[in-house]
This record gives structure tokens, C-alpha cells and sequence, in this order.
């Protein structure tokens, strides 16, 4: 399914005001080539007083501006999340993984992704893997924007000889982050 299909009023605006998005996420560094630029365009979308409330959440989670604009260039959904969203995940990552708001940054992809679903499950999945003394060297993108079957193979799979209760308990971490605190609503965008 494609941007046009998902997003339709994104693409219905005064075409003044959409010429003005256009170049400003040109202005920013974005290849209209690519994809991301048309997520770059409906993102930017948002209202102002809602897409600075976004940056309020960032900053407050130790982000630089710097840090906002270079994340949402790479991975321009960062901006895309609720604010609520966007709060739980930090909590999770900074609070419960122990990351630096400076990592998280240089991967905002992890902002985009589940957190009932991918980020909370496999986070203390591995929290469990390394305290059961089966340390293994990961990157932030490796563990939270893999494909479930890499993640299986790279993460549960492995160990199965050491520890075959692996994959019963990183269903138990779906299940408890399914229905947990970090649960969150989806909220589409906000449109001026």
C-alpha cells in the first residue's frame, strides 16, 4: 500500500500551502526521489503547536534540536508518533534498556515500531538473555527494526541448547507487554 492510499488528505491541501511543505522539506536535505521525502511532506503537516510539542517531548528526553532534525531526516516518522508515543518509548529505551538519548536518535526508526509488539518484548528479552549470562553483542537496529524471523534466528534460535525455554518465554514478553503499561493508541495525523 502506498503514501497516497493511506494518507489521501495529505495530498488534498491548498496547493499553496503544500508548494510551502514541499520546499521546506526540500530546504531540509530530502531526495524527492525517495520515499521518505513524501513521508517528510505529510508529517510536516502537522500543525505547528503539534509538531512543537513533539520537539518539547524529544528535548525533554534529553534530545538536542540537532538531534530531532538529523533523526527525523534519516527516519522522517519520528514525527509521526503521539506524543504519548513518543514518551512511552523513551521511558522504555532510556529507563528500562539503559540507552542514551543519543542513540536513540541516530536510530529513530525504533520510534516508529510497536512497542506492545517489537520494542518492549525484545528489550527485556535480551535484558533476560544477558542475565542469564548469554551476552551477545547487538546494535539498536539489529534488535528493534530486524524482521521477526531475523530476530528469532539472531536471538532465540541460537541458544536453544542452552536455554530451550527461550522462545516460551519471549512469547511470555509479548503477552506482558500486549497488555502492560507501554500500550499505546496509533493517533493519524493532525492536519492544519
Amino acid at each position: 500500500m502506498n503514501i497516497f492510499h493511506l494518507y489521501p488528505a495529505a495530498f488534498l491541501t491548498n496547493s499553496d500551502s503544500f508548494k510551502e511543505i514541499v520546499k521546506q522539506v526540500k530546504e531540509r536535505g530530502f531526495n524527492p526521489s525517495e520515499r521518505k521525502f513524501l513521508c517528510a511532506v505529510v508529517v510536516r503537516q502537522n500543525s505547528k503547536s503539534n509538531w512543537e510539542s513533539k520537539f518539547d517531548v524529544y528535548k525533554k528526553w534529553g534530545f538536542s534540536e540537532k538531534q530531532i532534525w538529523e533523526a527525523f531526516l534519516k527516519y522522517p516518522c519520528v514525527m509521526e508518533a503521539s506524543e504519548d508515543k513518543i514518551e512511552k518509548t523513551m521511558e522504555f529505551l532510556i529507563n528500562t534498556m539503559g540507552y542514551q538519548p543519543s542513540a536513540i536518535a541516530k536510530h529513530g526508526m525504533v520510534i516508529g515500531r510497536s512497542l506492545e509488539k517489537r520494542t518492549v518484548p525484545r528489550g527485556l528479552f535480551v535484558q533476560d538473555l544477558i542475565s542469564n549470562g548469554l551476552a551477545i553483542e547487538f546494535t539498536l537496529s539489529s534488535l528493534f527494526d530486524s524482521s521477526e524471523e531475523y530476530f528469532l534466528n539472531r536471538f532465540v534460535y541460537r541458544f536453544e541448547d542452552k536455554a530451550p525455554e527461550l522462545l516460551k518465554l519471549y512469547k511470555q514478553k509479548l503477552d506482558v507487554a500486549a497488555g502492560g503499561k507501554y500500550k499505546t493508541q496509533w493517533i493519524r495525523w493532525r492536519f492544519r
